[in-house]
């Protein structure tokens, strides 16, 4: 076997499934929930019925079949914004991918379900998010000041979809 062809990044990306969320995964959404987030948690109840909304898309990834991180996004009838709600990825699968196959399959899903655009907020101080965001082709469009319950700014952003559209910004025209 060549070694020079091995890539174990790779091979577990590869290993990464991302599909629908059904309301079983619901243990392994909060779970990973409440790893995530020290703040701005989404309740049990509101996880729930997000997973139940037809005005939304919830997709859960898995590496070898254990749960490692989901996306939300939200729809609104008679606009062609999509928004991604929330994104988390557990911190035993951080560094792996999984966060860029999630945001690339939402943003394919959101395309399908014929959004032009998909919009997200997040704080400033999570600049592991803003490298995610900026890699992915997303683009600045405002800071909201005092968004957050403790006062924090939100960073608002925006990629602008197409009918092919991957995630990756190389894929737009």
């Amino acid at each position: 076997m060549n070694t020079a062809t091995q890539n174990p990044a790779k091979d577990r990306i590869a290993r990464t499934r991302v599909r629908q969320a059904v309301p079983a995964d619901i243990d392994a959404i909060d779970r990973i929930e409440r790893r995530s987030f020290a703040k701005d948690r989404f309740p049990r109840r509101n996880l729930r019925r997000v997973l139940k909304s037809p005005a939304a898309v919830f997709l859960i990834a898995e590496d070898s079949g254990a749960p490692a991180g989901y996306v939300m996004l939200l729809f609104r009838k008679g606009t062609s914004v999509a928004r991604l709600y929330s994104i988390a990825v557990d911190p035993d699968f951080r560094g792996l991918g999984v966060a860029e196959r999630l945001l690339a399959e939402a943003a394919q899903k959101a395309a399908a379900r014929g959004a032009n655009r998909l919009r997200l907020e997040f704080r400033p101080s999570n600049q592991a998010a803003q490298r995610l965001y900026e890699r992915a082709g997303f683009m600045l469009l405002e800071r909201k000041p005092g968004y957050y319950d403790d006062g924090e700014d939100a960073i608002r952003m925006e990629l602008t979809l197409t009918p092919q559209t991957t995630g990756d910004r190389r894929a737009q025209p």
